[in-house]
């Protein structure tokens, strides 16, 4: 078992155990239309190829309980990094992103395309995922970078201010209200623990000024950066 498979098994064990003592939770901020959280994130977009196999799960979890959220295919991502992580009431007026473009762009200069496997469903207490897990070190080389051009630049950022991203998973469904069925929901993630959803190399990184969910109605794309071959 790799370090990540580790991790995310810890991460999957410790939500099943607080799911069985107290039920799923939910984010009643899905429903709020006023909620102002915004962001600037750096994230890698799935092809049709991998959103259809991803859909497939989603499909069957939302014949469970169809009354939760589940991502639309436009929506579906991989955090690269939040650069800002979202909070009420930002917004970009106040920032020098030409600055931030030049200085991501510097950072992902010398990062090659990054392939990733997607494999297995995990949960947490409020959301379940897909699990994705980096071929080689490009991501971790991508990370590594953006940290290194962040610490020594006076621009406002919170990389890892939330905790140390090394993973490599999508969010696919968020619970916005009490879940109906949790054993049928359970059980289908057993079901699914060792799928495979495909492989993809990506090329480009996505900058994008986001609401908390990355609904793509909220999302404004700033910049795209093509990684070397």
């Amino acid at each position: 078992m790799t370090v990540l498979q580790a991790h995310y098994s810890q991460l999957h064990e410790e939500a099943l155990r607080q799911i069985a003592r107290e039920g799923f939770s939910y984010d009643s901020a899905l429903k709020d239309s006023m909620d102002s959280r915004r962001g600037l994130t750096l994230l890698l977009r799935p092809d049709e190829e991998v959103t259809t196999n991803i859909g497939r799960f989603i499909a069957a979890v939302k014949t469970i309980d169809p009354d939760q959220y589940y991502y639309p295919p436009t929506d579906i991502h991989v955090t690269v990094m939040p650069i800002i992580s979202c909070y009420p009431g930002f917004s970009t007026e106040s920032l020098d992103l030409p600055r931030y473009i030049s200085l991501i762009r510097r950072a992902l200069d010398p990062v090659r395309k990054i392939p990733i496997r997607f494999q297995g469903v995990m949960a947490s207490p409020s959301c379940l995922l897909i699990c994705g897990f980096p071929i080689n070190g490009e991501l971790e080389h991508c990370r590594n970078n953006l940290r290194a051009a962040f610490s020594s630049s006076r621009l406002e950022q919170s990389l890892d201010k939330r905790y140390t991203l090394i993973t490599a998973h999508s969010t696919v469904v968020r619970f916005q209200q009490e879940v109906n069925r949790p054993e049928r929901i359970l059980a289908l993630l057993d079901k699914y623990k060792d799928h495979f959803f495909g492989e993809q190399v990506f090329d480009q990184v996505e900058f994008v000024y986001n609401d908390w969910y990355q609904r793509n109605k909220m999302v404004k794309t700033l910049q795209f950066f093509p990684l070397k071959p």
